[in-house]
């Protein structure tokens, strides 16, 4: 199991890499545009017509008497254009930036930011950041020799504050599932959280996880939802890591649901004897959540997902 795996992980990076690779060879995309969520909170987005990945994650932009702290800085090769977005929202410099974690399409831009900035993340993301060799998805070589300056000095276990009033910044870690260090951000006074990649997109079903190289866990994702959706209260509007605009905290709610479903028929399917591609064939969506979509090739890739830790 562990060897098809291996190839199925090996075909995803494979994926990743000729997209970088095309990305290199053609003009690079501009961001889309700010979309304003509340008198403090904006999310710099991807064409509504792309495939959400053109200039990597969605950005949220947090705006404070203080400063701007970003979630997230897209893909490296971004970082002016993120610095100009802000100068159309306010004069105010860029003074804390939060990767919900280490992947190259969240942190890429790091790197061309002033170094006397703030980066918080997760501790589990600052080792994955400091990692000696990087592999797949992971964004570490940005942050060797001269570039070491920028590694994150403020990280947390379970749960930190930033700020105060308004103002007030909170970061969740409820465990393994994209990766080993997800940040869920939450914005308090504005009804709002970034998922990450924790939640990625509405049109894309089961996600991707990095259970290669970024101990991601595709059981332990379902749980972590669980947790997330038990602990965060008084959020209304939430900012998925590629979706294209905002979803309701209801469709979280539901993404938890749907993905956690799909692990019950796994789990069903594994005691019985099922091989991986019979527990793919049988799996079905249930008509609750009929809004997510389940393409043949992403049930295939959880399901495997799921068996190896089974």
């Amino acid at each position: 199991m562990r060897r098809v795996m291996c190839l199925a992980g090996l075909t995803a990076v494979g994926v990743i890499f000729t997209v970088a690779a095309q990305e290199a060879r053609q003009p690079r995309p501009e961001i889309y545009g700010i979309k304003r969520v509340s008198e403090q909170l904006y999310v710099l987005i991807n064409d509504p017509m792309s495939n959400a990945m053109e200039t990597g994650g969605n950005t949220a932009v947090w705006v404070m008497d203080s400063g701007v702290l970003l979630v997230d800085t897209k893909i490296a090769g971004y970082g002016q254009s993120i610095i100009d977005h802000v100068a159309k929202i306010t004069h105010l410099p860029v003074t804390t930036i939060v990767n919900t974690h280490t992947h190259y399409d969240h942190s890429g831009t790091n790197v061309e930011f002033p170094d006397t900035v703030d980066f918080v993340v997760h501790e589990n993301t600052l080792a994955q950041m400091s990692r000696e060799t990087c592999a797949s998805v992971t964004n570490c070589d940005a942050f060797k020799g001269e570039g070491a300056r920028y590694l994150p000095k403020t990280t947390y276990s379970d749960r930190h504050t930033l700020f105060s009033g308004d103002d007030r910044v909170e970061l969740h870690h409820f465990g393994r599932g994209h990766t080993d260090g997800d940040t869920f951000v939450v914005f308090p006074s504005a009804g709002a959280m970034h998922t990450g990649d924790m939640f990625q997109r509405m049109t894309s079903g089961f996600p991707f996880i990095d259970v290669e190289n970024g101990n991601g866990s595709a059981l332990e994702f379902g749980a972590t939802l669980e947790r997330a959706v038990a602990g965060i209260s008084g959020v209304d509007t939430v900012i998925p890591g590629h979706n294209t605009w905002v979803v309701a905290w209801n469709d979280f709610v539901a993404f938890t649901g749907f993905y956690n479903d799909m692990l019950e028929q796994v789990r069903a399917s594994h005691a019985a004897g099922r091989s991986v591609e019979e527990a793919a064939e049988a799996y079905r969506v249930p008509a609750e959540f009929s809004r997510f979509p389940a393409p043949p090739e992403n049930v295939r890739r959880a399901v495997g997902w799921a068996y190896d830790e089974l």
